[in-house]
């Protein structure tokens, strides 16, 4: 309970700091990088954790202004639901990352908690505002969603690498390292169109509704990456996975799955040398093992048969197995003589 409520606190005094500096074009939307925290609080403590957090928060920023909060109840709605969308997904799969498709879902659920709840509280605004359907969405959806967006991408990675949701191993750090390289390009590409614009006295709606489409084509643009980086350690390191799994397999003495290295010998690049040269190696490691048993059994087997010798050998050998021979031996003389 007392970290739901610092949540909310560390949520509702950073919305109200940022809202004191809007976006160039914009009078309400602003920078907001702690939309990271209800987001992280409903991956990791779950749904009610995240949209309590976003809600309260967010009307906890509006009171701490002295604005309202009443008639802003759709925008603490929108919070609230971008805390919870991460957290029932998180809840329905394991919160844990660990694979490639975990990276992709993951960065799917950002992209959809910090574009669905804004389009909700943005269709309400049009609805009962004044701004029409395309001011709506020029000026007030897409500065949100870009830089929201582009906050979470960067951030809520790093949280859960820091919180141990997030396992780094070959997938999970190539995608990591070419999405983030490809997010800071397109950011990097946003911020200095923004800084160029912010600040002007004469802004014009048609300046603003530019910088947030080169905004769009910057998400586009690492939506791409997300693509091309899934692409590239697919396959890189898919071969490498195989390798992997096919020296477990040989430790444990199971060769009944190294069919597997059959598409990667084919290849004709250094991969598939090191497949075929792997593949060698397994074929004369089975080989010994199987002739080693071979010989332990046969070796086995002959140690039986000394044992067994020697064993009779000892009774054959005691005295009083020579005074019984001897004594059958009288008998059967007795026998032929009766």
């Amino acid at each position: 309970m007392l970290t739901l409520l610092g949540a909310i606190l560390l949520y509702g005094v950073a919305n109200y700091i940022s809202g004191k500096k809007f976006l160039p074009g914009c009078s309400f939307a602003e920078l907001r990088p702690q939309v990271c925290l209800p987001i992280f609080m409903g991956i990791f403590y779950g749904p009610l954790f995240g949209l309590l957090t976003g809600a309260c928060g967010d009307t906890l920023g509006y009171l701490l202004a002295g604005t309202n909060p009443l008639p802003l109840w759709h925008w603490a709605a929108a919070n609230g639901l971008m805390g919870l969308i991460p957290g029932f997904a998180a809840r329905c799969n394991a919160r844990k990352v660990t694979t490639l498709k975990g990276m992709q879902t993951l960065y799917m659920l950002l992209l959809l908690s910090t574009s669905l709840p804004y389009i909700f509280s943005c269709g309400v605004e049009w609805a009962l505002g004044p701004l029409g359907a395309k001011e709506a969405f020029a000026l007030l959806f897409l500065p949100i969603f870009v830089t929201d967006a582009l906050f979470a991408i960067i951030i809520i990675p790093l949280c859960m690498l820091g919180a141990g949701l997030l396992v780094i191993n070959i997938p999970t750090a190539i995608f990591l390292m070419t999405t983030y390289l490809t997010s800071l390009v397109a950011l990097a590409t946003f911020a200095a169109s923004m800084v160029t614009i912010w600040g002007r006295r004469a802004l014009s709606s048609l300046a603003a509704s530019n910088l947030y489409t080169i905004g769009v084509l910057a998400l586009l643009v690492i939506i791409l990456g997300f693509a091309v980086a899934a692409f590239f350690v697919r396959r890189i390191t898919l071969p490498i996975l195989t390798l992997t799994r096919s020296a477990d397999d040989m430790a444990n003495e199971d060769y009944e799955h190294l069919g597997d290295l059959d598409d990667l010998k084919n290849r004709s690049d250094e991969l598939g040398r090191l497949a075929r040269a792997f593949a060698s190696m397994i074929a004369k490691v089975r080989y010994r093992e199987e002739k080693l048993k071979a010989e332990v059994r046969q070796l086995h087997i002959t140690i039986d048969r000394n044992k067994q010798q020697k064993e009779v050998s000892k009774i054959t050998d005691s005295d009083y197995f020579k005074t019984l021979k001897k004594r059958a031996a009288e008998l059967r003389i007795k026998d032929g003589t009766s």
